[in-house]
Order: structure tokens, then C-alpha cells, then sequence
């Protein structure tokens, strides 16, 4: 096999999902000290929030709450991006007031900062998020909604927790795809989200996400990826949002043409990286 390859003989996923675990930075004991510094902040920036927050709360009015919960939750997400050197380049505005669902592809455990960094909403998280130590209660004092997707009754009782929350206003973030997958393949949608805002009224925006280098969270542990990305000099993330999708579209029209959608954005958001790497 030739290792000067053209672009064309070399597919869209691998080109897409190099391996994280060996930095090539030419000082691997530099990538064990950056790794070692960065864990270290994630959980003492992590834990120094969960404290000011729960003290500032106990004394807090419960009219102010959501309030003080929004600009805690801004100062944890910016914080932890910077914490892992994150460079955001986004495109698009956000247009929308009031309640709105925004439906992203799903890559990295960082998406989960992203997007709250960007839009300040509700999560819609896998079920076992909400035991893990330190985020678990971090994501509870989020007003995360949590999902098992195996359990039938916990999917239903979260699609009536998404549209209460949209009712109320609350703008939910969703990763349809069910799971995180390498490279910028857009899996299938699935359709629970879509129907949980149906007749609401409220926008369904879509949103690409790109990253370089590229992240892998598939089989291994959320230790072992934060590991990868703490290794790394810097990530560049490139955010396209999109325009909201036709109303008046049933559950599953709306997942295929969000799906659609969003593919569109990734291919466009990778162009922006490819751009700024030459």
C-alpha cells in the first residue's frame, strides 16, 4: 500500500478517527504532565464549583435559583473547555427565544460542554450519568433529564420530561443518534425527542460538530477518553447551527430531515477545520 495515498483512497470515517491514546507531539513525557495537570483541574474545578454553588444556593431565594444555577452553570462549562483547550469556532446565531430543542451529532464527552456553553439548556443524558461521582450531581443540579434507553417506562417519563420543560421555556439538547460514534458519519435519529415537542410550536434546530484532531468514545472509559483529550495541546471544534426545521413535520420526519441536516452541517464544519489547518 502506498502511504502517500491520495485523499480519494482513503475513506471519510478513518481519515476521521486516528487514534487519541499516543499524541504525536514528539514529547510524551510533556503529554503524561499535561495529561496529570489537566485531570487535576477537571476535578478541582469541577468540585470548587459544586461547592460555591450549593452554598450560594442554600442562601438564595427559590425565585432566584434558576438564575444563579444558569451563570454557575456558564462559569463550569467555559471553565472545563479552557480547562481542556478547547478552541470553539462557531458559525450561526442563535435566534430563538423560549423553549426549543436543539438536536446535535454525538462525538465526544466534550459535546456535553459545548453545548451548554452555547445554548444554556437542558441535557437529555444516558441514566447512568447520574451515579457517577462528582458530575452525576453536578448534571442533577443541571436539571438533566435523565434516560434509559432500554427501559421503555424511563423513555416515556423522559419524553414527558422534555415536553414540560419546553412548555416551560427551557431550551433541551438532545444527541439522537442514542450513543457517541467515530468520525463525521451522522447515525439514524432516533424519533422520541421529535415527538416529545410535537405541537408545541417550539424550534427544532440543528446542529453540526467537528473536531480536530479528531475524538474516539466508543468502548472506552469516560476516564480513559478525558485522558485523550487532556493529552492533546489543543482541540479546535467547529460548531455550525443551523436553520430550524419546517413545522408541522410528524416525529419521524422530523428525526430523517434533522439527520439530513445535520450531516450537512458536519461536511461543512470539517471544510472550516481542513481550512484552518493548512
Amino acid at each position: 500500500m502506498n502511504p502517500g495515498a491520495s485523499d480519494a483512497a482513503t475513506s471519510r470515517d478513518c481519515h476521521q478517527t486516528r487514534s487519541l491514546a499516543s499524541p504525536n507531539s514528539g514529547a510524551p513525557k510533556m503529554s503524561k504532565v499535561r495529561v496529570f495537570l489537566r485531570t487535576g483541574a477537571f476535578v478541582g474545578f469541577s468540585a470548587g464549583i459544586l461547592v460555591a454553588y450549593e452554598t450560594r444556593r442554600a442562601i438564595t431565594s427559590e425565585s432566584g435559583q434558576e438564575q444563579l444555577g444558569s451563570r454557575y452553570l456558564a462559569r463550569l462549562t467555559d471553565g472545563l473547555l479552557r480547562v481542556f483547550g478547547a478552541d470553539l469556532m462557531v458559525q450561526g446565531q442563535r435566534t430563538h427565544e423560549g423553549g426549543a430543542l436543539i438536536v446535535a451529532n454525538h462525538q465526544s464527552a466534550l459535546d456535553i460542554a459545548v453545548m451548554l456553553s452555547l445554548f444554556q439548556g437542558v441535557m437529555l443524558s444516558k441514566h447512568d450519568v447520574a451515579d457517577w461521582p462528582l458530575l452525576g450531581r453536578l448534571a442533577k443540579h443541571g436539571d438533566t433529564i435523565f434516560v434509559d434507553r432500554e427501559d421503555r417506562r424511563s423513555g416515556a417519563a423522559a419524553l414527558r420530561e422534555i415536553r414540560k420543560r419546553a412548555k416551560e421555556g427551557r431550551t433541551v439538547v438532545a444527541f439522537p443518534e442514542g450513543g457517541t460514534f467515530p468520525g463525521d458519519s451522522v447515525h439514524e435519529f432516533h424519533p422520541g425527542a421529535f415527538a416529545a415537542v410535537r405541537s408545541l410550536g417550539v424550534p427544532i434546530i440543528p446542529v453540526g460538530l467537528a473536531y480536530s484532531p479528531a475524538v474516539a468514545f466508543e468502548k472506552e472509559s469516560f476516564a480513559k477518553h478525558i485522558a485523550n483529550i487532556a493529552a492533546r495541546p489543543s482541540t479546535q471544534i467547529a460548531i455550525h447551527l443551523g436553520a430550524a426545521l419546517p413545522p408541522n413535520l410528524d416525529a419521524r420526519s422530523a428525526a430523517e430531515t434533522a439527520r439530513a441536516q445535520v450531516e450537512g452541517l458536519v461536511t461543512d464544519a470539517r471544510r472550516v477545520l481542513d481550512g484552518y489547518r493548512r
